[in-house]
């Protein structure tokens, strides 16, 4: 008989790390701050006004990312500039490339963003350029719905 394989995500608890990571950049504001942090430093006050957010919204944010270990920041006079930690980044792109890619990056059509992370395949998106959401997928039917409709 043969031995039955343990999956890697259920007994090594590096997991747990990865879930940490993915909460910290589960806020959209939170990814849009990295996004623009990832063309170069910038101070709160271009933070803030690039994304058209309050100042406090955008500190917040900013603390939460260092705090987390993703971006790291410098004093220059009385502004606070910020830069992104590439190596913290990519560690949770590739705990998630170790415990969730099981070999995406061999599959043909996959693309990959800026830190080689696996991102959709072609059959995936709703086009060229588009991302297949709900929405575009039509309704989706719940048995509440199937009853009431006769």
């Amino acid at each position: 008989m043969a031995e039955k394989q343990t999956l890697r995500c259920v007994v090594d608890p590096g997991i747990v790390e990865l879930a940490d990571g993915l909460k910290i950049l589960s806020d959209p504001n939170r990814l849009r701050i990295l996004c623009l942090l990832l063309r170069g430093e910038r101070c709160v006050c271009e933070v803030e006004r690039e994304l058209n957010i309050s100042q406090q919204l955008a500190s917040h944010h900013l603390n939460v990312l260092r705090e987390a270990g993703f971006l790291e920041s410098r004093r220059a006079g009385t502004s606070s500039y910020y830069a992104v930690v590439a190596e913290r980044l990519e560690g949770i792109l590739d705990m998630m490339r170790r415990f969730l890619g099981g070999g995406l990056e061999d599959r043909p059509g996959v693309e990959r963003s800026c830190f080689g992370a696996s991102l959709l395949t072609r059959g995936e998106m709703g086009g060229p350029g588009r991302v297949r959401t709900r929405a575009s997928e039509g309704p989706k039917r719940t048995k509440s719905a199937e009853r009431s409709r006769g």
